[in-house]
């Protein structure tokens, strides 16, 4: 290989994993190997098994295709020998067409002879990038019939992105929940009576949900100054400045509270964390780098008691004491509030932590505040 064959491979291998992060970007990452397999088109394909219904379609050249795909879904795919093939080996093996099939077979193909051929499609060098239940994933790059067949380099080349497309698929598929959690996610945060801050590259705020933009009017604990979170209190805003400074060089997250200006027992509990590069380009607002929740100390948690109780099977009195607990009460002070002994009060968190498999304060609090809300 030539140092230009190898960049070239190098630059393609990477836009696979680049899109496997970034889903928008698999027809260009897969447009960009074309070349280093001599490859005239390819086909993208995700299917189901049972019924044979296409999920997922990308072609070279979409347009003009459409009518091609539907034909190929309603009828010619249950002829086709190579998703045959693809359903009979494991994952990344690579297909190569012209060592599989004669030119005899093909001249007796209905599949060849009234579909692929006509099409300008003639040989394929392809694999089997991704196997779910129920569900297989594969990519063939096609020569056109006055080309021949492909040389031993080119399916040389082919085995070796093919494997990497292979890696990539597996990636894609494994952070497609966590993708479709945090879509889920800043939409259930607009309903969130704990409030979400964003902050970009430069720390200036770039989304709010709605309950922080009623903690920012009310100025007690955190204002908005010209795009950037800070704090009334001009020594709490240096404590802030400070923190998220060091989650960004260090990407290690802290928590921190910050009293009220007109009453120090009103605070709010910030928990201040980097995102990762992969989470940060998985979410809607992807320029967010540090994400921050904040919660008001005596603010009211809506869980239902109901969600604890039939998921953890607590008692009255631990229903109690673990919304007590959320809403930031120390456990002497639901004691005296309830009017029962500190004793019987440790006995019941030692229940409720055993009971949720949480360890401390901070794990309830999380689990509580993840809970269906009244």
């Amino acid at each position: 290989m030539t140092v230009n064959a190898i960049t070239q491979e190098a630059d393609a291998i990477q836009e696979i994993y680049q899109a496997a992060l970034q889903p928008e970007r698999w027809h260009h990452a897969l447009s960009a190997v074309m070349p280093l397999v001599n490859a005239d088109a390819f086909h993208f394909m995700q299917y189901t098994t049972a019924q044979f219904s296409i999920e997922l379609s990308l072609t070279s050249h979409p347009k003009g295709h459409e009518g091609a795909i539907s034909e190929y879904e309603s009828y010619y795919g249950r002829l086709d020998p190579r998703r045959h093939y693809f359903e009979s080996v494991a994952p990344s093996t690579v297909f190569v067409c012209q060592d599989r099939f004669s030119d005899d077979y093909v001249s007796r193909s209905e599949f060849y002879q009234d579909f692929l051929l006509p099409k300008g499609n003639y040989r394929t060098i392809g694999a089997k990038v991704l196997s779910r239940p129920h569900r297989e994933t594969v990519l063939g790059y096609l020569r056109s019939r006055d080309r021949g067949g492909f040389s031993k380099s080119d399916v040389r080349a082919g085995k070796r992105v093919l494997e990497h497309v292979s890696r990539a698929c597996r990636l894609w598929a494994d952070t497609e929940k966590v993708r479709a959690d945090l879509a889920v996610g800043l939409s259930v945060s607009q309903h969130s009576a704990q409030g979400l801050i964003g902050l970009g590259a430069s720390g200036q705020i770039v989304y709010v949900n709605p309950a922080a933009e009623e903690l920012l009017r009310q100025r007690e604990c955190l204002s908005n100054s010209s795009g950037q979170l800070t704090a009334p209190n001009f020594a709490m805003a240096n404590v802030l400045r400070r923190a998220i400074k060091s989650a960004m060089e260090t990407g290690v997250a802290s928590n921190l509270i910050i009293p009220g200006v007109r009453s120090g027992s009103d605070m709010c509990i910030l928990s201040i964390a980097r995102l990762d590069s992969t989470t940060a380009r998985s979410m809607k607002h992807s320029n967010v780098c540090i994400l921050i929740t904040a919660q008001m100390r005596n603010a009211p948690v809506k869980t239902t008691g109901r969600a604890l109780q039939d998921l953890f099977g607590l008692t009255r009195s631990e229903l109690a004491v673990a919304i007590a607990l959320a809403e930031g009460a120390t456990p002497e002070e639901y004691a005296a509030r309830a009017g029962i002994g500190i004793a019987t009060v440790r006995s019941h968190i030692r229940w409720i932590y055993e009971k949720t498999q949480t360890n401390r304060q901070a794990e309830l609090v999380r689990l509580v505040l993840r809970l269906p809300q009244a």
